[in-house]
């Protein structure tokens, strides 16, 4: 059953991660929601065919009934929930086991044996299912084990008459109270166990985010060292030269300097995702009308470069500044790795993902409509051992000066940061790196825009 986690802050006041994970534990795996919503009506049948009791009937509705109720209630749930919103879409789920257990008991009371021991499976079913979950919601887990205690409770007091040995009466308490501390212990236990491992990967993720932080802060201090180095040279040259044209040459060459440390800044904050972004919905073709300008000064004679726009009008939302920039980066990258009469060919496709796609970094894509923005050259390829480092920020293995390392990781930034993804593939005889998208389906929202020509370039 489909379903959507809306991001929101995080925080003491806010349980949204609490209802995120609820929703993953009751809805995310499809095939455990399929098997309940076919196999309890098919249960109710069976036990319909064999008692033509009401209760069989009722027992499906009520579950079905439950189950839909709490589905509709998280889904109204906005990216802030109040502690009460939370308790009250997690009493929705024990509710929805309430109405699950109380067929299984009153079959398990009843003096037919087969319908015993098909009650009795129904109920070892629900505890193995409840245990395989190991909830990290307390309220959740304690709910949990006091509808279990109930169960063996009712159970014990509607099977009383039939228990004529004391001493066996005796025996069925303590070892259903047996069974129920065990339940329990074990509850709690999957319950902490799962809370340690989460504060272990939380505490990994920490130490990694600060080594990042490190590398971050080394090569930022590397680099604008070197700028600062070219501006105060320059500016010291110009004090001592008399010639007023090697006075403007210094001055232009302080001040390439000075638009390379705006550059660096300006691709820090796209991977940061801290540049302002106007995302608006455009033509998937829109990036490519500032490149043919740009590259037309950045691309030497001895490489050629070929576009290919999609034929017709594709929406998407993004920032057709920041998507021309990332573009850019992938052109220069390519043009580095490419020797003399090589080629590079930029194309924009729609990709229809049947199923999920691992793309760079630890991401997968959901299954959908993309736009895919292709850049392949015929260079000498990445090796295999730093394909997964070259998204990094400061990675390169260009010489010092001719790269900051930062290309990628922003071109991997913007593209996570617009709900897509970055794909790498390279050989020894070129690299493919593709940016997915997502494109606009709604067709009533993609005929408002038309696709212009992209001047310079052929379709």
């Amino acid at each position: 059953m489909p379903y959507r986690i809306m991001p929101g802050p995080s925080g003491p006041l806010n349980h949204r991660p609490d209802i995120d994970r609820l929703i993953r534990l009751e809805q995310g795996a499809i095939m455990d929601v399929v098997v309940r919503m076919v196999g309890i009506p098919l249960a109710a049948a069976l036990i319909w065919l064999r008692t033509e009791s009401i209760h069989a009937v009722i027992w499906p509705v009520l579950y079905l009934t439950s189950f839909a109720a709490s589905v509709a209630y998280v889904r109204t749930l906005g990216a802030v929930v109040t502690e009460r919103q939370c308790r009250l879409a997690e009493a929705t789920v024990l509710v929805n086991t309430l109405t699950f257990v109380w067929l299984p008991v009153w079959t398990v009371v009843q003096p037919d044996r087969d319908l015993w021991l098909f009650g009795a499976g129904l109920i070892g079913a629900q505890l193995v299912h409840l245990l395989q979950r190991s909830d990290a919601s307390r309220f959740v887990t304690i709910g949990n084990i006091a509808i279990f205690g109930a169960v063996l409770a009712v159970a014990y007091v509607a099977l009383w008459p039939q228990m004529t040995d004391p001493l066996m009466r005796l025996g069925i308490f303590g070892s259903w109270l047996a069974l129920l501390l065990y339940f329990a212990q074990s509850m709690l236990a999957a319950r902490d166990r799962r809370l340690d491992r989460d504060r272990a990967n939380a505490r990994a993720s920490q130490a990694e985010k600060i080594s990042a932080i490190g590398r971050l802060a080394g090569g930022i201090a590397h680099d604008f060292n070197n700028i600062l180095t070219a501006i105060s040279g320059n500016l010291q040259l110009y004090e001592v030269l008399s010639d007023p044209a090697e006075r403007d040459e210094v001055v232009a060459a302080a001040h390439m300097a000075s638009q390379r440390g705006a550059g660096i800044v300006s691709q820090i904050t796209i991977f940061a995702r801290q540049s302002p972004q106007t995302l608006l919905l455009t033509d998937a073709n829109a990036p490519l009308h500032g490149l043919r300008s740009l590259t037309d000064h950045l691309i030497p004679r001895r490489i050629t470069l070929t576009m290919r726009p999609l034929p017709g009008p594709v929406q998407i939302r993004a920032d057709v500044n920041h998507l021309t920039s990332a573009l850019l980066n992938l052109i220069v990258n390519a043009v580095d790795a490419t020797p003399a009469n090589g080629r590079i060919r930029l194309s924009v496709e729609v990709a229809h993902l049947a199923t999920p796609l691992r793309v760079a970094g630890p991401k997968v894509l959901p299954p959908g409509v993309y736009v895919v923005y292709d850049v392949t050259d015929t260079g000498t390829g990445i090796p295999a051992d730093i394909t997964a480092q070259v998204i990094e920020p400061f990675f390169t293995t260009k010489p010092v000066g001719k790269g900051t390392g930062l290309g990628l990781s922003m071109v991997y930034g913007l593209a996570d940061g617009l709900g897509g993804g970055l794909d790498l593939r390279s050989t020894p005889y070129g690299t493919t790196v593709r940016i997915h998208i997502p494109a606009i389906t709604d067709t009533a929202t993609a005929a408002a825009v038309r696709s212009p020509a992209v001047p310079g370039v052929t379709p």
